[in-house]
């Protein structure tokens, strides 16, 4: 009766996700009085399950769909997880990443109870390929691993050192790098308890990005603790006692698109927490930043020293050979390999961090340039506008000889920590970097609704679209922002922004964007802490942003997909090598304006510093085929998957074709993966909760909880066998 009753209940549930899923078509968006060939047009909004199936749920075994990987633990709900992270992977498909898991258990204020409640976070597949939006789970759900600090046992008094922060070793942080040039002993940084919960490893706030041959990296992470633990809940104490603590992880994680599966990699030498990872001209991957704890970071500065990963030998370089190869840095700092082959910093970043403002903070408002080769930095002036916090970096397409690159910098908010309530600003930045370094600063035209935390896409006509983000930093104080609902696409040629359709949920803190395949855009995502850090999402109410986690998607079809019919690539080599000309197969030759790679996006806390386009040098072989030719080198081009499209010509602007999936930097005469059919309509079918400011998920989590305490403990063996294959079927 026990097993019968678990597996019933998960049956029903998965059921109503595959009928709401597969059988209810959405509209379309016509909240824009502007006509979708300049505004474009967003979908209804759609989330796993669709709105039949709650938000909340008692949580179920490792490998159902509540994706708890742990065992019911009392009253606790497991929510849909939400798109704080995101990769488009190699064949087409979403994996996404959610942020403040467990959040909605919290029983108290967010200082005392967001650590106990959290837990490691949940991992989705989203397949868009077919037309119909399909979830699953990958292998291992929730994806992370232990914090390898960890003792058996530990608790944060054994080590007392540790749990001050002070003095730690060099490259912790501006204490840790001081105290070893004093000559003193290096001592751990921090001092994580053995706790019982299954939170110290968990994704949020790793970064991600795609290795050549289509694995993604996941670096850092969160081990969430209160410190000092006087009382826990998860201790079976009545209450939480002590202050939340997000440490940092050395972890980091890979996951294989072909077995859908995460696996560990070597652990890096730092704890970091909010870090960058930018892809370099050989393709390996250089982490950069982050903190080894956020709250009580008595380093006084982030983590001072990049590490360099290299999958061949699964293996970590630390880059220091001296001084010059620490500085101080924001947490996320916008990193983008320039056509020098040196990384630059464009002075953003997340400037807030509480408690953990550095005395050489100042440098996060210099541009700065990181050389691989000698692993040193060097500065290259002050940034126009100082430190900005919350903006979006992006590089406008590179055209031949690729020797100039042009940052596009807009909104945010101004100065470094400690920060304050501060509104966002409208201004946009260009920041010119050429192959011999040289910096050079303009303005362009201001947004029309100033943005801080905004997601960008770099387009495949060479526009860049701002979208999602509130009117103000919403960590300084939760609640307090105003969404900002009203898209903008960037014309580079007019240097001017024009707003389009406004999308129909609130994107503020956490929230994800991503060019597809079929060259629309999906936007996700939208996690904030409880207003004023009251609790498990207390809401401001309207017209203030929603602070219910919002585990929906949207998706934009772009003006340039109203401009008549696509053009169409009908054939072209798998993988290309720097320099090679290669030909590229379409009855539309004659009418064909340009060629671009696109790589594959991955953002990460609005933040996807390996985005870049790069416009090709193409000729015409008669009426069904151009021949392109391939960027020269890993500096404007680092080794990896990026999007083929060609454009066509219209009286309205170029139109782009669906993509085809070409790795760069390598030769492979195979043909070339099509994810998307020819000019396919914009996915259908799903729906979403409705959204109110009304604690949605706050209020969906008491019946989730009652029906917990009811149920009786899960057995193990046979019994729950069933009910893993029957979630996993239900959300094929």
């Amino acid at each position: 009766m026990i097993g019968h009753r678990r597996r019933g209940h998960a049956g029903v549930v998965g059921l109503s996700a595959l009928l709401t899923l597969g059988a209810v078509a959405p509209g379309v968006s016509a909240r824009s009085a502007a006509p979708p060939d300049v505004a474009g047009q967003w979908t209804q909004p759609f989330e796993e399950g669709g709105a039949a199936t709650p938000r909340c749920q008692p949580p179920a075994d490792d490998n159902s769909p509540g994706g708890s990987g742990m065992s019911p633990e009392g009253d606790r709900v497991v929510c849909k997880p939400t798109a704080v992270e995101a990769a488009v992977l190699s064949d087409g498909r979403v994996l996404y990443v959610n942020g403040l898991e467990g959040q909605e258990n919290a029983r108290g204020s967010t200082p005392t109870s967001l650590a106990p409640s959290s837990r490691d976070s949940q991992a989705r597949l989203l397949d868009l390929r077919s037309g119909t939006p399909r979830f699953s789970l990958p292998a291992g759900p929730r994806g992370g691993q232990a914090n390898p600090n960890i003792k058996p046992g530990q608790r944060s008094s054994d080590d007392p050192l540790g749990a001050l922060g002070v003095p730690g070793r060099p490259g912790d942080g501006f204490v840790g790098s001081a105290w070893g040039r004093l000559g003193g002993p290096a001592q751990a940084p921090s001092s994580p308890p053995d706790d019982k919960a299954d939170n110290d490893g968990d994704l949020f706030c790793s970064d991600i990005t795609a290795l050549p041959g289509g694995t993604l990296l996941l670096a850092g992470g969160t081990d969430w603790y209160n410190d000092p633990s006087v009382m826990d809940h998860n201790d079976g104490d009545p209450a939480d006692v002590g202050i939340a603590e997000l440490e940092g992880l050395r972890s980091a994680v890979l996951f294989d698109p072909d077995s859908n599966s995460f696996r560990p990699a070597a652990p890096m030498k730092y704890g970091r927490w909010y870090p960058h990872a930018v892809i370099g001209a050989d393709g390996n991957a250089t982490v950069f930043g982050g903190v080894t704890r956020l709250v009580r970071d008595s380093q006084l500065g982030n983590v001072r020293r990049s590490e360099t990963y290299h999958a061949d030998t699964n293996t970590w370089t630390e880059n220091y050979v001296g001084p010059a190869s620490e500085t101080e840095l924001p947490l996320v700092p916008r990193i983008v390999l320039a056509p020098n082959g040196k990384f630059f910093y464009a002075a953003v970043g997340q400037m807030w961090s509480p408690l953990g403002q550095s005395v050489d903070e100042a440098l996060t408002a210099f541009f700065q340039f990181f050389d691989p080769r000698t692993r040193t930095w060097s500065l290259s002036g002050v940034a126009p506008l100082g430190a900005r916090s919350g903006a979006f970096v992006v590089p406008l397409t590179l055209a031949p000889p690729y020797d100039q690159m042009t940052l596009v910098t807009w909104g945010g908010v101004l100065g470094p920590s400690p920060g304050s309530w501060l509104p966002a600003v409208p201004f946009t930045t260009l920041t010119g970097v050429d192959s011999d370094g040289n910096v050079t600063n303009r303005t362009a035209g201001d947004l029309h609704h100033a943005r801080w935390y905004s997601s960008g896409v770099l387009l495949p006509d060479g526009q860049v679209l701002a979208v999602g983000g509130a009117d103000k930093d919403d960590v300084v104080m939760p609640g307090s922002a105003i969404a900002v609902k009203t898209p903008e696409l960037y014309n580079p040629v007019t240097g001017q922004w024009t707003d389009a359709a406004p999308h129909s949920r609130d994107r503020g803190y956490h929230n994800t964007a991503l060019l597809l395949p079929d060259m629309r855009v999906l936007l996700g995502g939208n996690a904030p802490l409880g207003a004023h850090y009251g609790g498990a999402n207390q809401d401001q109410g309207g017209p203030f942003t929603n602070n219910d986690n919002d585990p929906s998607f949207e998706i934009w079809s772009p003006p340039y997909l109203f401009r008549g019919p696509r053009p169409r690539i009908t054939a072209v080599q798998k993988a290309v090598g720097y320099g090679e000309s290669f030909t590229i197969t379409t009855p539309d030759a004659d009418l064909i304006e340009s060629v671009r790679l696109l790589r594959t996006p991955s953002p990460e806390h609005v933040n996807d510093s390996d985005q870049r386009a790069l416009q090709l040098d193409f000729t015409r072989r008669g009426t069904d085929a151009v021949t392109a030719t391939a960027p020269p080198s890993g500096n404007v081009a680092p080794p990896g998957t990026y999007y083929l499209v060609v454009n066509k010509k219209s009286l309205q602007g170029p139109i782009p074709s669906v993509a085809r999936m070409v790795d760069v930097g390598r030769t492979d005469p195979a043909a070339a993966l099509q994810p998307f059919p020819d000019d396919p309509p914009a996915p259908a079918g799903g729906t979403a909760t409705p959204d109110e400011h009304s604690g949605v998920t706050a209020t969906a989590r008491q019946p989730a909880r009652a029906i917990a305490a009811a149920l009786p403990a899960p057995v193990s063996g046979p019994v729950s066998a069933p009910l893993n294959r029957r979630w996993l079927f239900f959300l094929r």
